[in-house]
């Protein structure tokens, strides 16, 4: 009898120790590494890892900044000041909602953030940036565990005006994109070439990103709820789904070769069909592409599109 208890006794501890030294680990990295300036979007990928024998248990909350913090300093190690999107997070007496996630041994869950909501990036400089995971949804490092991550080296270049909603920066320049003055089918063939080469502002230029988001029914309820902070949080984290291929996949699939069949368009409505063609192990899925477009302030915006399969070759 004795014996029999002992073992399980030592089974119980040993458990217990197992579940004690599961440790989840934080690394974080630019998600589009690019020149960066003042007012510009600054996306960080943050990547959540169990690097341990046993799962690892953490909440999330549906607002990240509740569940994460950026600390960002200058090189003369003074911290930049938190944004007044993050300040109205963390004081907001709404309802918190959250998740338990379950990460298992070798396995990570990642998501991408915009810096711009977590802390004031308005002066030009250098500065470090590191992250920190509040497992217990706590936003005070005191209050709680905290585990941090890496740190990156960011540079912010002084000069460059504020992109507007149509204007973006070229990747790997301070060159600022403006949406131009062209034909709907110059617009889908600009934004489906921005794709095959990896050139996320040109791809996102000329898409809607708002009404590509309203498409879905339970998105568009909770767009219509949100404040216009909110509803930024939405379109910000709505793109970085659509780099991840997380939603819409169908639009951000790369294609190894397109040609334009058919271009229809009045003075505010256009239609574009395109036949795309994806490599396979021994085969193309051919498929043809309806983008509808509308036309404001003289520029064609992607606004919907629909995927028809057309066989292989």
């Amino acid at each position: 009898m004795y014996p029999k208890r002992r073992v399980l006794v030592a089974l119980f501890a040993a458990f217990a120790l197992s579940a004690a030294a599961a440790q989840g680990e934080l690394s974080i990295g630019f998600f589009d590494k690019r020149v960066y300036v003042p007012g510009a979007e600054v996306l960080v990928k943050v990547t959540i890892r169990n690097g341990s024998p046993a799962a690892w248990r953490f909440k999330l909350a549906d607002d990240k900044r509740l569940s994460i913090g950026f600390d960002v300093r200058s090189i003369s190690n003074r911290p930049v000041e938190p944004s007044d999107a993050w300040k109205r997070a963390v004081s907001s007496s709404n309802p918190l909602f959250y998740r338990e996630l379950s990460i298992q041994p070798g396995e990570e869950y990642s998501f991408v953030e915009d810096l711009r909501n977590y802390v004031d990036l308005a002066e030009p400089g250098s500065f470090i940036v590191s992250c920190m995971l509040y497992p217990e949804l706590s936003v005070k490092p005191d209050t709680g565990m905290t585990i941090r991550s890496n740190l990156l080296s960011l540079s912010l270049r002084p000069g460059a005006p504020t992109p507007a909603a149509t204007e973006s920066f070229r990747a790997g320049t301070a060159e600022i994109l403006k949406a131009e003055h062209i034909g709907p089918d110059e617009v889908v063939s600009r934004t489906i070439s921005a794709r095959q080469h990896g050139q996320w502002n040109e791809f996102f230029l000329y898409l809607d990103i708002q009404r590509l988001l309203e498409a879905n029914v339970d998105k568009k309820r909770s767009y219509d709820r949100e404040s216009d902070d909110g509803r930024r949080r939405m379109i910000a984290a709505y793109k970085a789904d659509l780099m991840t291929s997380v939603v819409d996949s169908d639009i951000v699939v790369i294609p190894s070769s397109y040609a334009i069949l058919e271009t229809r368009y009045g003075p505010s409505y256009g239609t574009v069909k395109v036949l795309q063609k994806f490599d396979y192990d021994g085969f193309k899925m051919l498929k043809e592409y309806t983008y509808e477009l509308e036309r404001r302030d003289d520029i064609w915006f992607i606004v919907a599109y629909s995927v028809m399969n057309k066989g292989t070759e």
